[in-house]
């Protein structure tokens, strides 16, 4: 074979081998690319798991803060029931005020009529003293005219 034409499959050689090397690099680079993603994603698939985790944690709070509302509305519906309970008591506070003032006014009217009765009494007291003594002494004179 000629000089010319080994020379043109030798550059062409070279430059199959040139570039055979860049694919060896390139393909060296996407490896170690590759071992990077690999690394990312057992990192994602970490985080992942913490994330659902966390998510499991979130929704078991969920669960208690669903049952606490749950307790707080019943506890509330208690409330509105006494409170409802107490308006009603409240509502007879005027009418007992009223039979209590009611009252009061005829204890004073009855304590009042019971002070003129004993004042009356005292008066009728001293006149029954005064009869009988009367009654004495006209007797004993009676006695003593017979």
């Amino acid at each position: 074979m000629s000089d010319p034409i080994l020379q043109q499959i030798l550059t062409a050689l070279t430059g199959v081998q040139s570039d055979l090397s860049e694919m060896k690099a390139d393909l060296a680079g996407a490896k170690l690319e590759l071992g990077g993603l690999k690394s990312e994603m057992g990192d994602v698939r970490s985080e992942m798991s913490d994330v659902r985790s966390e998510m499991s944690d979130i929704r078991s709070e969920m669960s208690d803060i669903k049952s606490e509302m749950s307790d707080i509305r019943s506890e509330m519906s208690d409330i509105k029931s006494e409170i409802a309970s107490i308006k009603e008591d409240t509502k007879l506070i005027p009418l007992i005020q009223q039979a209590v003032s009611e009252v009061n006014a005829e204890v004073i009217a009855t304590r009042d009529t019971i002070e003129r009765i004993e004042e009356t009494l005292r008066g009728h007291d001293v006149t029954l003293d005064l009869l009988s003594r009367r009654s004495i002494d006209q007797e004993a004179a009676l006695k003593r005219i017979k």
